[in-house]
């Protein structure tokens, strides 16, 4: 296969810039015929991303975290020229949940074996429109799990953070910083045509499981399953939220009282007031939202994908 690496020189503090190269040495034959495109900066992933697909690359490896992931999708999604290529991905990064979901060994020149293997697993895409932080009109994909409101401000504050935390405890810390100023949102729209409401702290949409650096938001989705698993919480308060959060870290909230979920191909959705928007781990705007799930539309290097439960 004709392929490159677009790699994040930066992520997992600067450990891509320092490992790679000699990665690629461990990976023998294999990995002797993989073009590296290093990033320069937020958003380059995703131009980088629009080249390889016009170039005609057959496979882009993403060497880098959720992040990197999410820029790449984008790009190789909305740029129309040339087929779209099949993804591999070697984890570095901070969070890095969207692999979890498949068996892929932490070992880093296994998980470049598989990243360049013949074996995928295709995955669904999910197709959001909503206001980008500008304000204007914005179309994004997403392979793992969108969410607004809490979780979204969380974000938001991982990313003011100036002493950098591996994964979990970076969202962990900042999770409950926003505690302190907890916010209720009134969302309605429609969820596959049915009318839907509900005062909620937090709403995730999940195609994978896991957000947050292992945060198991959405237990019951599946890359694979065709259909958005739907998380809420119904403000329980900030003690609860406590609890909740031990409960969420492996995957046993979804029978609290406060919980509700349920599946969905297709929602809209208005915040009052406006909440934002994250992807991925991502920051990408405010509602009102449109999200659409499109099956089975990406190839996904893995050598086994997800079962569930």
């Amino acid at each position: 296969m004709k392929t490159v690496a677009i790699v994040n020189a930066v992520s997992g503090q600067q450990q891509a810039a320092r490992k790679w190269p000699r990665l690629l040495e461990a990976g023998g034959p294999k990995a002797s015929g993989v073009v590296t495109w290093w990033t320069q900066g937020p958003g380059h992933a995703e131009i980088l991303a629009a080249q390889a697909r016009r170039s005609g690359f057959q496979r882009v490896v993403v060497a880098g975290g959720d992040g990197t992931l999410f820029e790449v999708v984008n790009g190789l999604w909305w740029e129309r020229e040339g087929q779209l290529p099949s993804v591999g991905m070697v984890s570095f990064g901070r969070g890095c949940d969207y692999v979890r979901n498949f068996a892929i060994p932490p070992d880093m020149v296994e998980q470049l074996d598989t990243a360049l293997g013949k074996s995928v697993a295709c995955v669904d895409v999910g197709v959001c429109r909503l206001h980008g932080m500008n304000g204007k009109p914005l179309q994004r994909v997403f392979l793992n799990v969108l969410g607004l409101g809490y979780d979204a401000n969380v974000v938001k504050r991982v990313r003011r953070q100036r002493v950098l935390r591996q994964g979990r405890v970076t969202y962990l810390f900042s999770a409950l910083q926003e505690l302190v100023s907890l916010r209720s949102h009134r969302l309605e729209g429609e969820v596959d045509g049915d009318p839907f409401e509900t005062d909620t702290f937090l709403f995730a949409i999940g195609l994978g499981r896991y957000f947050g650096g292992g945060m198991m938001i959405t237990p019951w989705a599946s890359p694979q399953g065709g259909r958005f698993q739907l998380v809420w919480g119904r403000n329980p308060g900030r003690l609860e939220i406590l609890r909740l959060l031990q409960r969420i870290y492996v995957g046993r909230h979804l029978h609290h009282s406060h919980v509700g979920t349920r599946y969905s191909h297709h929602l809209k959705l208005s915040g009052h007031p406006q909440a934002y928007v994250q992807a991925e781990g991502e920051l990408i705007g405010r509602t009102p939202i449109d999200v659409e799930v499109t099956p089975g539309k990406l190839c996904f290097a893995a050598r086994e994908p997800q079962t569930l439960w």
